[in-house]
């Protein structure tokens, strides 16, 4: 043992335990203050990364959870607008019904029907242009995609879904009509050799037609073109009936039910089955019903007719369109697939109804060419497709305006239903895990550090009395100077 004045190894060590217990009693005075773990990088610098990481998820993944409520309550506002668009279009079916109803409406009745069909068109024209949801109008066309460029080819087109390239202003989209659409047709009906009966059957229902001896192959297809509006089945060209859609699923018969016609067997005659199109485009085939096509690709979700006579291979540059439509933000990252594009129509009178076309059947029965189709507008008084002027067209146009207004009211309810809101429910239980996940990383766990705190507290108080007994030591040296 040795005895020393000028240094006192024993309180140096003393004092040493005692600041290392006064800091870990400040760090644990911290902590139950703050109800942290990690109160700065030096309390645990790998797990201060990791829940600054998960915190800034948290952050992204609420605000994304608050996207897509906020799309959910858009798609809301749309929907309720266009169920007000579905009953008006439902009341102008029923004038124009009405209007047909010739032998026991008057002209006034008629005019009177008229009139509520222009305000009922007002009114669309009016939730048209004023419905919105903040400060931006939904359907007058402001959120849907805008084409700058479109092939001849392509009738009533629906766009509902485009991706551009980062900074693309625009995109444009090559096709390849790979097979042309047919109708199913029976080709080489000519004369009668004597008297003959047949049963003319297409979409649109059956007729029994009868012919004299020595009919004519000219007045034979008269005869069928005569009823084509009753049936669905005209002469698309000189020997050959045709059935007026296109596609496999079409069908015509026409049975000689007595005596001899040539070109028809005895019995059933159902011809050549129609063609369904093909149409290469965004690098996939996709096969059509009849002309009719729905497009759904990783760039573009459309739907559309191809022409009537369109030929393969006549279409190159397809569609153009500009970087427009609407994107919602419904996760945490800028990837494309933590975002959802669509694009909403005009549901403009201008805009509801479809592209003007040969109508075969009437202009086969009536001998001079007959267009069909239009838009809703031009049922407006002195219109061409007026309840006086054209009723018949008229509700063609209107079943076209009304398959548009509940197709986009579908898409928009599938979108909500099965997109934004299993969306917004996996957000909150990722917001759930990953809170979870931060919090055993950064929060106190208040049992713990009690405990650490009152051990400190002890230590603390110990440590005092050591250092004081230590500091009493060199007291010792004068017993030996007496």
């Amino acid at each position: 043992m040795t005895l020393r004045i000028n240094t006192n190894l024993a309180a140096i060590r003393a004092l040493k335990n005692l600041r290392a217990t006064d800091q870990a009693q400040q760090t644990s005075l911290e902590r139950l203050s703050t109800g942290l773990r990690i109160n700065r990088a030096s309390d645990d610098p790998s797990g201060l990364v990791i829940s600054e990481q998960l915190r800034g998820q948290i952050s992204g993944l609420k605000q994304a959870s608050e996207n897509t409520q906020n799309a959910t309550n858009m798609i809301g506002t749309a929907d309720a607008a266009l169920q007000q668009v579905s009953d008006l279009l439902n009341d102008i079916r029923q004038s124009a019904i009405f209007a047909l109803n010739t032998g026991a409406s008057s002209p006034d009745q008629v005019a009177a029907e008229q009139a509520s069909v222009d305000q009922a068109v007002a009114a669309i024209n009016r939730i048209a242009q004023t419905t919105r949801f903040a400060d931006g109008s939904l359907l007058n066309g402001t959120k849907g995609y805008q084409v700058t460029a479109q092939n001849a080819a392509i009738q009533n087109l629906d766009l509902r879904r485009v991706s551009f390239a980062p900074g693309a202003t625009s995109r444009t989209f090559a096709a390849n009509y790979t097979t042309a659409a047919t109708r199913r047709t029976i080709a080489g009906i000519g004369a009668s050799a004597g008297a003959a009966t047949i049963r003319v059957t297409g979409a649109l229902g059956s007729r029994e037609i009868s012919f004299a001896a020595a009919t004519a192959a000219v007045d034979v297809q008269a005869a069928i073109d005569a009823v084509a509006q009753e049936t669905g089945v005209f002469f698309s060209a000189a020997g050959t009936a045709a059935s007026e859609g296109f596609g496999k699923d079409q069908f015509i018969n026409i049975e000689l039910l007595s005596g001899t016609i040539a070109g028809l067997a005895a019995g059933s005659n159902t011809g050549t089955a129609g063609v369904d199109g093909t149409l290469l485009i965004d690098g996939q085939t996709f096969t059509g019903k009849g002309n009719h096509f729905e497009i759904h690709s990783g760039n573009i979700d459309a739907s559309l007719d191809i022409a009537a006579g369109t030929a393969t291979g006549a279409i190159a540059t397809f569609l153009t369109v500009a970087n427009s439509g609407v994107e919602f933000q419904v996760n945490e990252t800028a990837s494309p697939t933590d975002r959802i594009a669509l694009g909403i129509r005009d549901i403009s009178a201008s805009k509801l109804g479809f592209d003007i076309r040969v109508d075969v059947l009437t202009t086969a029965a009536s001998g001079s060419s007959t267009n069909e189709g239009g838009f809703l507008s031009s049922l407006l008084t002195g219109g061409s497709n007026d309840l006086i002027n054209n009723p018949g067209n008229a509700l063609q146009i209107i079943d076209a305006a009304v398959s548009q207004v509940t197709g986009l009211r579908g898409f928009l309810g599938a979108l909500q239903s099965f997109n934004l809101e299993p969306n917004l429910n996996n957000l909150e239980v990722s917001i759930e895990n990953i809170t979870a996940a931060e919090s055993s990383i950064r929060d106190l766990d208040f049992a713990a550090e009690t405990a650490e705190f009152t051990r400190t507290q002890v230590l603390f108080q110990a440590g005092v009395s050591v250092l004081g007994s230590a500091n009493l030591i060199p007291q010792t040296v004068l017993t030996l100077l007496q």
